[in-house]
């Protein structure tokens, strides 16, 4: 009993220091092992870049499961740098489309695949439905909120410049769009005549694009000089 005790407690250090590499070697052995693992519920995203075109309707499916392959330790990153499937579109053929999936499309937010490789995507393709670009041509409405400080007046009609924008989307969307306001100016900070840069309010315009997104509108004020009224010698009023 005693032989063994001592053989086991001769050269500790020596021992215990083996072992830790063993355990380290075997780790790195480990994370250069290929694996493969199954990554549900990622995204899938479309780039339109068919000008004449705009997206009626998210991708259906929504989600795909992808299928990584790669070491151990590369794997890991997926939990982090989550994957998603971007899906170009240079062109549109037809209002409904089926597009396969590739492996080339999927990408880590913040990174590259780098050491991984992408074996697979389920399912193997999305459906795309698209609608016609239209545009039209809708005038300006300036709003505006309280009034001029005392002594100024409106030497003119409030306009803007331009007096109509490029309004762009689905024509259902573009149905019962007569005019496009602005957000209101405050009259109150008018301290002489401007053009005051103003933002197009989109608010309840989901879905349609606005060109140019901001006008210049245009405030031209005046002193405000009030009637005077005197007091003849007979005592009536004289203008």
């Amino acid at each position: 009993m005693q032989f063994l005790l001592d053989a086991l407690t001769r050269n500790w250090s020596l021992k215990l220091t083996a072992l830790v590499l063993a355990v380290l070697l075997w780790t790195v052995v480990k994370s250069e092992e290929l694996t493969r693992v199954s990554v549900g519920n990622v995204p899938i995203e479309v780039v339109l870049r068919d000008p004449g075109w705009i997206l009626s309707a998210p991708p259906s499916p929504e989600t795909a499961t992808v299928i990584f392959a790669g070491p151990w330790r590369e794997l890991v990153r997926l939990a982090v740098q989550k994957p998603r499937i971007i899906i170009p579109v240079d062109e549109v053929r037809d209002s409904v489309e089926v597009r396969q999936l590739r492996t080339g499309w999927v990408q880590l937010d913040g990174g590259e695949l780098s050491r991984l490789r992408t074996e697979d995507i389920r399912p193997g393709a999305v459906l795309l439905t698209f609608e016609r670009l239209t545009t039209r041509v809708v005038p300006i409405a300036v709003r505006t909120r309280g009034e001029l400080p005392p002594g100024l007046e409106l030497a003119a009609p409030i306009r803007s410049e331009p007096a109509a924008i490029r309004v762009s989307g689905p024509s259902r969307r573009l149905e019962g769009v007569d005019s496009v306001p602005t957000e209101p100016i405050e009259l109150g900070a008018v301290r002489g005549s401007a053009a005051i840069r103003a933002r197009v309010d989109t608010a309840g315009f989901g879905g349609l694009l606005f060109s140019p997104p901001d006008v210049d509108v245009v405030v031209r004020v005046t002193p405000y000089v009030a009637d005077s009224v005197s007091v003849g010698a007979d005592g009536g009023s004289e203008p």
